[in-house]
């Protein structure tokens, strides 16, 4: 049985599972913003993505000239992570290669997630070590669900999502086996500032903005209240709900995303690839603040 680790600051707390070091419960006030993972629609709550984001094509692909097999979204969020660290405000997890894991992804990594609860806002905190001799190849990303609507006598279609730049979104055709089509594009909205929700925008899968500019994306309903999302030293910001009526909607900043339709499937071919060598590490963030 997983174990949830708590933590209140001021009038904000948390709850983080010890599987996966995930998310299961943000709330500021007593308002829960944080999805509650019922299966009914999704069992995820706000799932790490390592050393893949999103599908390789047929869940395999080619290192070293090996064949490997790595589920989707990769292999830790489904693992034990151990609580290190934990004081007023903070909480820090690791989890770090075994047997099992190099089975699937041939690399020595440590991955350590951090959480900070700050005075109006929640920071979560990747960093990537490479515990091994060769130089470790790998894709990151996050996949927090927030609970739309979020304020009663809401719903759905009342949200927007407002950019701190203006947007191309030319987003990429997700074929039947979820890999990627850039040739075909499913959303054109060029030199955009805001999207109003709708379930339909949905029909294309995921809406994928590649090389995203805006550091920072606000989801407001029509009073303006919400969150800001922002994210650092990630390329691709994804967004995505189910097509059905599930109250929530995923704002995934990635580094790399789902294989090319007609991948070679050659491990360090896919794209923004980041590449570390020994005792080398990789940080990224995002953090979730309140705009009541």
């Amino acid at each position: 049985m997983a174990e949830r680790n708590k933590l209140s600051f001021k009038d904000i707390s948390i709850e983080v599972n010890d599987i996966g070091a995930e998310l299961k419960s943000l709330k500021k006030n007593d308002r829960e913003y944080i999805w509650c993972s019922d299966p009914k629609y999704w069992r995820f709550c706000a799932p790490f993505l390592f050393p893949v984001v999103g599908k390789l094509k047929d869940l395999e692909t080619y290192i070293n000239d090996k064949l490997y097999k790595i589920p989707q979204h990769g292999i830790v969020r489904t693992r034990d992570f151990k609580l290190i660290n934990k004081n007023d405000n903070t909480l820090e997890f690791v989890n770090t290669y075994n047997d099992e894991t190099l089975e699937l992804y041939p690399f020595k990594y440590e991955l350590k997630v951090l959480y900070t609860i700050k005075e109006n806002s929640l920071e979560t905190k990747l960093t990537v070590k490479n515990l091994g001799d060769e130089v470790m190849p790998f894709n990151i990303g996050a996949h927090p669900a927030i609970n739309v609507p979020l304020y009663q006598g809401d719903s759905f279609n009342d949200y927007t999502l407002y950019f701190e730049k203006e947007e191309n979104i030319l987003s990429p055709k997700v074929m039947e086996n979820a890999t990627l089509n850039f040739n075909e594009i499913v959303m054109n909205k060029p030199n955009i500032n805001s999207l109003k929700l709708d379930k339909s925008l949905f029909d294309i899968d995921t809406i994928i903005i590649t090389n995203v500019k805006s550091r920072s994306v606000e989801l407001l309903n029509k009073d303006m209240k919400g969150i800001r999302f922002s994210f650092n030293n990630f390329s691709t910001l994804s967004i995505w709900t189910p097509k059905n009526e599930a109250p929530f909607l995923c704002l995934e900043p990635w580094m790399g995303y789902n294989d090319h339709y007609d991948t070679d499937k050659v491990f360090i071919h896919k794209d923004n690839i980041i590449n570390l060598n020994k005792d080398e590490e990789y940080s990224c963030s995002y953090e979730i603040e309140f705009l009541d």
